[in-house]
């Protein structure tokens, strides 16, 4: 008891722990201590509590719960179940709010599965003002949302932070064929301003054919059937202001007359002005 009430320390660089094949921690430089092997040349795992101080070690689990652009993967929609871990790290986005024994999984929440294989998936936010990035297309929830695409939570919804930015011109591009109608994967938001639409046809349409482009209900809202020629291949402007309306909605393409032939690409430029 008393060696142990006067130890200060070790005049060794290394302080191992459990005998000759344990760990321990060296003196890596004056400043850093690093835990190691016992033979110095790898490092070892040092487990500790989540931080409560501005000076404490972060563990891997706060760091990966705490609030940052998330990378999302994969969507939770309606679940009646929870989640459990996979044996891939990854976080889900909740598209459609969970029910029965998921309904803690709240529509607009992220869950973030820690790739362990054993428990649930942990429930992050939704935080107003936490963002998130996609890397793919994830659809048919309450929340859709476009691949690498980064989103913000405004506090009921998860916007689109690319078009929503005020005073920046968005494009939204389409590759259209022959079929009927094209809808744009990227929804122009709300009171958005349309600037120009343009039409770039590749591959002549067959005789007959019409090219419009709105939005449901006003398929001619930003490019009537008259501010082009199908059959001719060339680039057709159309300059304007037009108000995008009081919904967020998808640009949609409307090839009339059932052409058996023709392609082409459609371009969208929109703000959302500033005053």
């Amino acid at each position: 008891m008393g060696l142990f009430a006067r130890l200060a320390g070790v005049v060794n660089s290394f302080f191992q722990i459990g005998g000759p094949a344990g760990p321990g921690f060296t003196e890596t430089s004056t400043t850093v201590i690093s835990a190691q092997n016992a033979a110095q040349s790898a490092y070892v795992n040092l487990r500790v509590l989540a931080p409560s101080n501005d000076n404490d070690a972060a563990t891997k689990a706060y760091v990966d719960e705490a609030f940052k652009p998330l990378i999302v993967t994969a969507q939770s929609n309606a679940a009646s179940a929870l989640l459990a871990n996979s044996g891939t790290e990854h976080y889900i986005v909740v598209s459609t709010a969970g029910t029965g024994a998921a309904s803690a999984y709240v529509a607009g929440a992220v869950l973030w599965d820690d790739g362990s294989s054993t428990g649930n998936v942990a429930i992050l936010g939704p935080t107003a003002g936490a963002s998130i990035i996609t890397t793919t297309s994830l659809t048919g929830g309450t929340f859709t949302f476009a691949a690498n695409s980064q989103y913000v939570w405004t506090g009921s919804t998860w916007s689109n932070l690319a078009p929503s930015v005020a005073g920046v011109v968005s494009t939204i591009q389409m590759t259209i064929g022959t079929s009927a109608t094209y809808t744009s994967v990227t929804s122009i938001p709300a009171s958005a301003v349309v600037l120009r639409v343009e039409l770039n046809i590749t591959s002549a349409y067959t005789a007959g054919a019409t090219i419009s482009a709105g939005q449901t209900g006003s398929t001619a809202l930003v490019m009537a059937t008259a501010d082009n020629v199908p059959q001719t291949i060339d680039l057709y402007l159309a300059d304007q202001v037009t108000a995008w309306g009081g919904s967020s909605l998808p640009v949609l393409v409307t090839i009339g007359s059932s052409p058996s032939s023709g392609a082409g690409t459609v371009t969208v430029l929109y703000t959302s002005p500033l005053s």
